[in-house]
């Protein structure tokens, strides 16, 4: 019989939120601290662009405002981190130095060089580090993975995603809108869909970005994917819309004997060449609860992480990175 793990959560922003409910009645786990520098967090329901948040109830948790704190305190064999990206390299070094296995939020940090750095940090304590690039462990992106790798409607010919959303103001000291803090709409919005496309096809073999800012640099960015003999790739991501608008992200793929696509429910639907539109069951699993559920068989199993390996996550950064200077330089820019 496997032993109970020990959890504490990091960061009780709306993300954060989220994991708490999760872990809190997740099977094999112990949910014993919650850390935020706000108290009122604790307490607080936060509204994101996922929709109205969740209050906690806090009376079965240790509260701190310090995470080292909590490091040294608490008994632990993983934290999530759900901090601001600018402080994810820090706070997953330090949890990782404690012999803490780590779930940290995407993006995984803010610079390449800090994603290298967490990375050798988990390799030097022999501990998980997993990223949170969640449409890995969603079932609509899954269904197109699932077609692209086994080829049963043939080639992929055209992939198109875009993530259309309001501007993220609720984050703490508004550190959404800082660029240096965030790396804007690029880095922390659109590098769900880069997350996916190096999923799917691995690392491109060069990136084509326009971009423009409104309030905090790279609010919106554009890019065309080449690979070699591959598919025409395309994705959007932009958080310069007006409040009213909501959050909508999209997919569309294109292979030789049918279209997978998004469906005015939500969930996928396949065209196929011959027959009826097919609408695909979907909602069955929160990708939020998936990514984390498989996180913790991984701890328990002793294995790698294999559906987001830390270094393919990595990857999806260095694309990021690829493309913003391409959008800066209006060139193409090769990986």
């Amino acid at each position: 019989m496997m032993s109970t793990l020990k959890c504490a959560v990091i960061g009780c922003g709306g993300l954060g939120k989220k994991h708490v409910g999760h872990v809190a009645v997740m099977e094999g786990v112990q949910l014993v601290a919650l850390c935020d520098i706000v108290e009122e967090q604790f307490t607080k329901a936060t509204t994101t662009n996922l929709g109205a948040g969740a209050t906690i109830d806090i009376s079965n948790y240790n509260l701190y405002t310090d995470a080292e704190e909590l490091l040294a305190k608490e008994e632990l064999d993983f934290v999530i981190i759900a901090l601001p990206t600018f402080l994810h390299e820090k706070y997953t070094i330090m949890a990782l130095d404690k012999g803490v296995h780590v779930f940290c939020e995407k993006p995984m940090a803010r610079t390449v060089e800090a994603c290298q750095n967490m990375i050798d940090a988990a390799k030097r304590n022999n501990k998980l580090l997993s990223i949170g690039q969640c449409l890995r462990f969603d079932d609509g992106y899954a269904l197109i993975k699932e077609a692209y790798d086994s080829g049963k409607y043939g080639k992929l010919k055209r992939l198109e995603l875009t993530r259309y959303s309001v501007a993220p103001i609720w984050g703490w000291e508004n550190w959404y809108m800082n660029f240096e803090r965030s790396g804007g709409a690029a880095t922390d919005l659109h590098v769900h869909d880069v997350d996916f496309i190096n999923y799917l096809l691995g690392r491109p073999d060069a990136v084509r970005s326009d971009a423009y800012d409104k309030r905090s640099g790279f609010d919106c960015i554009s890019t065309q994917y080449y690979y070699k003999d591959g598919p025409i790739v395309h994705a959007t991501g932009d958080w310069s819309l007006p409040q009213s608008f909501g959050f909508r992200p999209d997919y569309m793929a294109v292979f030789e004997k049918a279209v997978i696509m998004k469906g005015s429910k939500g969930g996928p639907v396949i065209y196929p060449e011959d027959g009826e539109a097919q609408e695909v069951e979907y909602g069955s699993r929160d990708m939020y609860k998936s990514e984390v559920e498989y996180f913790v068989q991984c701890i328990n199993e002793g294995k790698l992480n294999d559906i987001a390996p830390m270094e393919s996550t990595k990857q999806s950064i260095e694309i990021v990175f690829a493309e913003i200077e391409s959008a800066k330089t209006g060139k193409v820019v090769t990986l």
